[in-house]
């Protein structure tokens, strides 16, 4: 199995497997099938209320779908709503997240890998690869992980949680590995020098990236951040 460590803010590796074809291709076919409802349910609407809809005015209204992967990728940290369903990532090969250049490398290359004969080309570029690129992603210094820590939970900033947990908040997909290792970081630090104010801190930063407004006080706050986010990826 193709994988690839990431450093963290710790500088501990974390070790992923890199998405195979076959999870790329059945991402990807999620995405067509969401931009196509998107299309049917616009086609719809336009013929339903009998108007002319001129060449130019398609252009517009099917624009969402042209810039979909751009615009989830870079929203949605790495990911499209196919590749959340899929649970894998764009990342950078030197672990850090990928800036809006790399993510548009991506989408304008996106039409030689995916489109050109069916697809062909992004398939034998991900097979001889190292890390299982398309062409984009050789532009753009990328790759696609599976979101499946490989290294061992000790060695992680992940704690263990119970076999019945149930997640609490599902805002902390919102969050990176190196959001998760500063706050495990933090924690850490907060039980050995009982330094609440760097907790609340954190607290507060955490709260107004991911939206959430709970009663819970700062360290419960930040320990089920991290127990969910260990539920989410684990």
């Amino acid at each position: 199995m193709n994988t690839i460590s990431i450093p963290t803010t710790q500088n501990i590796e974390l070790e992923y497997p890199i998405a195979t074809v076959g999870d790329r291709i059945a991402a990807t076919i999620l995405d067509l099938c969401i931009q196509l409802g998107y299309f049917i349910a616009m086609r719809y609407l336009f013929d339903g209320l009998d108007t002319y809809v001129s060449m130019e005015a398609w252009i517009i209204i099917m624009l969402p779908t042209m810039v979909y992967s751009l615009v989830c990728e870079s929203v949605f940290n790495g990911q499209s709503i196919g590749k959340r369903m899929v649970k894998i990532q764009v990342i950078h090969l030197e672990g850090k997240p990928p800036g809006l250049s790399q993510y548009l490398l991506r989408w304008l290359l996106r039409p030689i890998d995916v489109l050109m004969l069916n697809g062909l080309v992004a398939i034998i570029s991900i097979a001889v690869s190292k890390y299982s690129q398309r062409l984009g992603d050789l532009v753009a210094g990328t790759t696609v992980i599976k979101l499946q820590l490989i290294t061992e939970f000790g060695e992680t900033i992940f704690a263990e949680i119970e076999a019945d947990y149930d997640q609490v908040f599902p805002e902390v997909a919102m969050l990176t590995d190196r959001d998760m290792s500063i706050l495990k970081e933090v924690l850490d630090l907060g039980v050995k020098g009982s330094d609440a104010e760097m907790i609340h801190r954190l607290t507060k930063r955490v709260k107004e990236v991911t939206g959430i407004e709970t009663d819970m006080t700062d360290r419960e706050f930040l320990e089920t951040i991290l127990k969910d986010y260990n539920y989410l990826y684990g």
